[in-house]
């Protein structure tokens, strides 16, 4: 390659001097343009300076097409997978939204009617108000996650560590919908299930009995002589969906705390050991504010990834929800709506407003990520926007305790409480404000009865919105006319005294406890006790860490026990092993579920290596260089990441059906890789970003084409982030079913989770076959783990680290 003629880098350096031609070209950075240092405020020339070089730079890219054109074609595969199977689907849903459409090419066109009765239909609006609770609900079970990656963090020796970690990732590659159908099968059956026995045999069962009977209101559902129906019940199915995959370790949430408190020095935790520093102490002061960050975002995508999803809920409730579709999300009910009533349009408008609110909490999610960089004028509008979201919530009257969540966090409480304002008018109109929402709470007040009067047009309804919001509304007009506002400034006074004084005074008795602690520690006896209690919190530690792992790969254990058993076996025994094994339910579930893993190998093999190879080529475009619309294309994919792709189903099922590709593997081919490669560019490109540039300008000066800097350059560096994106690829196209579900009919060609779904809704059931068919189905994933173990641990939290 040293033998060829250097090729130019762009059109300046044809024309350079010759000594100086076979100097290395400097290419200018991806984003190098953007953190130009701006003119000085009012510097008419300067402005009119950088608008020339702006002008400059925007020719110079432009010309940079002359001899960078063939990059292009790296990112033209994604462009054609993404416009035709992620941006055609959602313009379609949009067009389709405004007609009376049932899926055929015969349509009426009805403008915002899908829309207006979806904001009537009350079914619509409690899917929300289940998906929050679900949400809400899926945060709580996070403690588990976060005490588990504390109590490893704080073992001792590296190897005990790294084998915890392993062990946690094991329960993550298992296949979410084996887990879920062996809870259904398993801890929810009514007359033998797990979940009745063990509360029986523990005496929880009068527990729930008396709280159901007494605070509920729920009646004898939990009565001793009763057993439970837990998926048929319409008060219990709510509390299945949510109690299902106990202890709810989440496996991801603890590798990424684990990443995060790899960052505390064991210096740190010497230092508060000398201090005396208890182990909750440590927690919160040192630990918690580190991983405050990761808690944050996995919060946040624990909550969005609740309203957008339908998988779990599906599998656990079936098509209609539950018994009274009491745990229809939205999803399950855009999908009800598009297959089982025939009202495509209308599921398109569903799958609209559920893309909508899906980006809106997502935007607002990163103002909450940096609300500390936001300023008082961004501030105040996301403030006003959590508003406007309170009060609309509040119209919708199954979403009222959302409306008083978002009311409670957009109030400014640092406006209110903090420095005092000095002006007139606004002291009036806060006194005002108080005296209206006191006397409306005294009686004294009617402002319904005094929009009453009104006789502008509009005037009823705001009657009627006022009515509808009247304890919101009351709560505002005293929150924000508090009539502390009056004193804060002397309390503060106060309290600033108070608190200088407060701050001396535990200073002082800081450094007596250090005292004390040094003279204590030298006490023979208690560091005898000292000793004790250390030992015994490392066998808390310990016996924590190895419970809440029994109860992860409790389902996996019966899993294997229950495939080598008989019904009858299993009626009698169920939690245990018995004689005769029964190996013939393996051959049993080999004939049933072999094709179906073939299928599923087939496609996810297929869909990872297309993902990889074609978001490696969009990485390096959108990494390499500076190109024509490159921003424009890097935005398109940014927005893609914020979509619902489970929100476009009914279009994309329309485009599968025009195309004839309904119930073929390629249509799941192509949508897993268009669909996959949207994650795997984002990861890709910022590691494409950081390999030095000087090898690509060494390669350029050799005359190195851009297909031969991928090859000799990009590819054998990627290695790492390839294996780990392939391993989460993989895994994610393995476990999904929604897609499958809806467009494959031939049994031959069913995925095996389709095909795991169909025989566990069978009436009558051989569990022993069933459960080796769920074995069979995690094995490939399992095998996949074991070979990729080490890339997979380090590639995930390595890049928790970055993130």
């Amino acid at each position: 390659m040293a033998g060829n003629q250097p090729r130019p880098a762009d059109e300046t350096s044809a024309r350079r001097p010759a000594a100086q031609r076979d100097r290395p070209v400097r290419i200018r950075s991806p984003g190098a343009e953007s953190h130009r240092r701006a003119d000085p405020p009012g510097d008419a020339a300067g402005a009119a300076g950088r608008d020339r070089k702006r002008g400059y730079h925007s020719m110079k890219r432009w010309k940079l097409i002359r001899h960078h054109g063939e990059i292009y074609l790296f990112v033209l595969p994604t462009v054609i997978l993404i416009a035709l199977f992620q941006y055609y689907p959602a313009a379609s849903g949009v067009f389709h939204s405004f007609f009376r459409w049932n899926g055929a090419d015969i349509s009426e066109p009805v403008g915002l009617r899908n829309y207006v009765d979806l904001v009537k239909n009350a079914d619509f609006w409690n899917s929300f108000r289940v998906a929050f609770i679900i949400g809400l609900w899926n945060v709580v079970k996070m403690s588990t996650a976060l005490a588990v990656a504390v109590a490893i963090h704080r073992c001792r020796s590296a190897r005990v560590q790294f084998l915890y970690r392993i062990l946690f990732v094991i329960p993550m590659v298992l296949p979410g919908l084996v887990i879920v159908l062996i809870w259904r099968s398993f801890f929810f059956e009514a007359t033998s299930g797990y979940l009745n026995l063990f509360l029986k045999s523990t005496g929880l069962m009068r527990v729930l009995d008396y709280i159901a009977r007494n605070f509920l209101g729920w009646g004898d559902i939990f009565a001793p002589d009763k057993n439970p129906a837990w998926l048929g019940h319409p008060r219990l199915i709510l509390p299945a969906c949510i109690i299902w995959g106990f202890p709810w370790v989440g496996s991801f949430a603890v590798l990424t705390h684990l990443a995060k408190l790899q960052s505390v020095s064991r210096d740190i935790y010497e230092a508060a050991d000398i201090d005396g520093v208890n182990w909750w102490t440590k927690f919160t002061r040192i630990e918690f504010p580190l991983i405050t960050g990761s808690i944050y975002i996995n919060l946040v995508f624990t909550i969005i990834g609740t309203i957008k999803d339908a998988g779990m809920v599906l599998a656990l409730a079936g098509f209609e929800g539950g018994p009274g579709g009491v745990v229809t999300v939205p999803a399950l009910f855009m999908l009800r709506k598009a297959f089982m009533d025939q009202r495509m349009g209308y599921a398109c408008a569903v799958g609209i407003v559920l893309t909508m609110v899906v980006m809106l909490l997502q935007k607002l999610s990163n103002y909450g990520m940096q609300w500390g960089e936001l300023s008082t004028p961004q501030k105040a509008r996301v403030r006003g926007a959590l508003l406007a979201l309170a009060l609309a919530a509040m119209l919708a009257e199954k979403l009222a305790f959302v409306g008083w969540i978002l009311l409670l966090i957009a109030i400014p409480y640092g406006y209110i409480f903090g420095r005092p304002r000095r002006g007139a008018v606004e002291m009036s109109a806060r006194l005002l404000l108080l005296a209206v929402g006191a006397g409306w709470y005294a009686g004294v007040v009617d402002p319904p009865a005094m929009l009453a009067r009104i006789t502008l047009p509009g005037g009823t309804v705001l009657r009627a919105v006022v009515q509808h919001l009247a304890p919101a509304l009351k709560f505002l007009l005293v929150a924000f006319g508090m009539p502390w506002y009056l004193v804060r400034a002397p309390v503060s006074q106060l309290l600033a005294v108070r608190r200088q004084a407060h701050l001396e005074e535990l200073t002082r008795r800081h450094e007596e406890k250090i005292r004390r602690t040094y003279e204590r520690a030298e006490i023979p006896w208690r560091k005898a006790i000292t000793r004790v209690a250390a030992l015994g919190l490392r066998f808390a530690k310990h016996a924590f860490i190895w419970f809440v792992l029994a109860f992860a790969f409790l389902p996996l254990y019966l899993m294997l026990i229950v495939s080598v058993k008989t019904n009858q076996q299993f009626y009698e025994a169920p939690a245990v092993l018995t004689h005769p094994l029964h190996w013939e339910n393996w051959r049993t579930a080999w004939e049933m579920v072999t094709p179906t893993v073939a299928n599923s190998i087939f496609i996810s093999t297929t869909a990872t290596v297309l993902t990889l190879i074609f978001a490696l080529g969009a990485a390096y475009f959108f990494a390499r260089l500076r190109m024509p619309l490159s921003g424009f294309l890097w935005n398109a994919v940014l927005v893609l990441m914020m979509m619902p792709a489970i929100a476009n189903l009914v279009p994309l099922f329309r485009l599968l059906r025009d195309m004839n590709l309904l119930n073929t593997l390629t249509a799941l081919i192509l949508v897993g890789a268009s669909g996959g490669q949207i994650f795997a560019i984002f990861v890709l490109r910022n590691f494409v970003a950081d390999i030095p540039r000087d090898l690509y300008e060494a390669a350029e000066i050799d005359g190195a084409s851009h297909f031969q800097q991928m090859l000799r350059i990009v590819l054998p560096l990627s290695g790492p982030i390839l294996g780990t994106v392939g391993v989460m690829q993989f895994i994610a196209q393995w476990n999904d079913f929604v897609l499958p579900l809806i467009v494959m009919r031939d049994h031959a060609r069913l995925p095996v989770m389709v095909q795991l779904l169909r025989m566990a809704g069978e009436y009558i059931k051989l569990w022993g076959p069933l459960m080796a068919g769920y074995a069979m189905a995690s094995i490939p994933i399992i095998i996949l783990f074991i070979f990729s173990m080490r890339l997979f641990v380090r590639g995930l939290t390595e890049g928790a680290v970055k993130g």
